[in-house]
């Protein structure tokens, strides 16, 4: 708090000297691998490099926007990372003074960093609640660990690198495996909001739509972008495939669905009726049937191939934002901005129960593989896990922002999902037995 450094001989007490330079109280310190220098971090929104033997200042790292409140080095000794204030980390090669990158994606301020032992990887802790993980050499954020109520104020790893624990104001210690990656990577190309994800049946594309009224097809493993199916006029909210893997329906508020060709990227066709926005779309098991989901508070059963509306499912108190159909194809399940969601037998209309639980809007509905469980998303920053036959809810996770889309991999445990930032996030599940 007195703005310096100090250098004691611990073992006697003995205060052999003080570092002065800094303007505002020093929060962090490190030292290099080889012992002869010292990095301080500051409120001061800089950090100094010290030769603390000699108590003489080398250079100072500005870049920061405000407080600087961690410093870590990696284990080869050449770059420094901090942590700060202004939401984000900075990594320095501390011997020249030149900032190489900065690492952006936490919501507040950035408490504390750690490096795995390998040097790979930092991690993050911030008043967000979360912690991230990156390849700070990259800069690619690769995946949040949450689970924290209040800020996360500190983080340190255990010395096999295996495991991370964090300390945190909701009066928390959490240890963590973050190694089983459960964020992989960042795909960005769209120039809104990403509502929709869907996954090939071979597991290689995922096709997105997006508020920039396009939808773009994706090898997410590689994170390149292969093409793009421009045609709506409006916001695209939902993709599905069909069974064959060889078309892609999607809803648009302009009203409407239509029909892809998306390997060539071909508008095969257009489904109207409904009165507003088209929110959701799903297709039966035998890929026959498309059921759409709109704000006009309906869902509608459509032959897609002829483009003839068969029915209407008519019981929800506001809009309809997404609808799922069960595995064996004998209900559909359709999430509502009145919080709810609904189990219908489409084939008959009759709605069949209501899931209560959300705070707010309800965005998207996805199934698990064995029809067992239920997905939401909603406004609310949740996405709950439900049994659907007894309307329980199993688990419920708090993200930063609402989420709005998400969609189940072929190996039943991925999940892709998308949320108000645009982004698209490839998350895994596990089972209660694991």
């Amino acid at each position: 708090i007195d703005k310096t450094l100090k250098v004691w001989n611990w073992q006697t007490g003995e205060e052999l000297r003080t570092l002065v330079g800094h303007s505002n109280w020093v929060k962090a310190v490190a030292l290099t691998p080889d012992g002869k220098y010292v990095i301080s971090a500051s409120i001061d929104k800089t950090l100094k490099v010290w030769n603390w033997q000699t108590g003489e200042e080398l250079r100072t790292l500005a870049g920061h926007s405000s407080s600087v409140n961690a410093v870590t080095l990696t284990p080869d000794g050449k770059y420094a990372i901090s942590g700060s204030h202004d939401y984000s980390i900075k990594v320095w090669d501390w011997q020249t003074g030149e900032e190489l990158r900065t690492l952006a994606g936490h919501s507040s301020s950035v408490n504390a960093v750690a490096l795995t032992p390998d040097g790979k990887y930092v991690i993050s802790a911030s008043d967000d609640k979360t912690l991230k993980v990156w390849n700070w050499q990259t800069g690619e954020e690769l995946q949040t660990l949450e689970g924290h109520n209040y800020s996360v104020n500190t983080v340190v790893l255990t010395p096999d690198g295996k495991y991370v624990i964090s300390a945190s104001d909701d009066k928390t210690l959490k240890v963590w495996n973050w190694q089983p990656v459960e964020k992989l990577r960042t795909l960005a190309g769209h120039r809104n909001s990403v509502n929709a994800a869907v996954l090939t049946p071979d597991g290689k594309y995922v096709i997105s739509g997006s508020r920039d009224d396009t939808l773009k097809v994706w090898d997410w493993q590689t994170g390149k972008e292969l093409q793009t199916l421009a045609g709506h006029s409006n916001s695209v909210n939902a993709v599905v495939l069909t069974p064959d893997g060889k078309y892609v329906i999607s809803a648009s508020i302009d009203k409407t669905l239509k029909v892809w060709n998306w390997q060539t990227g071909e508008e095969l066709r257009t489904l109207e009726g409904h009165r507003n926005s088209v929110n959701s779309v799903a297709l039966t098991p035998d890929g026959k049937y498309v059921i759409s989901a709109s704000n006009d508070k309906t869902l509608k059963v459509w032959n897609w191939q002829t483009g003839e509306e068969l029915r209407t499912l008519e019981g929800h108190r506001n809009s309809v934002n997404s609808v799922a159909l069960t595995p064996d194809g004998k209900y559909v399940i359709s999430a509502s901005n009145d919080k709810t969601l609904k189990i219908w037998n489409w084939q008959t209309g009759e709605e069949l129960r209501t899931l209560e639980g959300h705070r707010n809007w309800v965005k998207a509905v996805a199934l698990t593989l064995d029809g067992k469980y239920v997905i939401s998303t909603s406004y609310d920053n949740t996405l709950k896990v439900w049994n659907w036959h007894t309307g329980e809810v199993i688990a419920s996770f708090i993200g930063e922002s609402a989420i709005y889309c998400c969609a189940i991999a072929p190996d039943g445990m991925g999940v892709v999902a998308g949320d108000a930032s645009g982004r698209m996030h490839f998350l895994r599940l596990q089972s209660k037995e694991e």
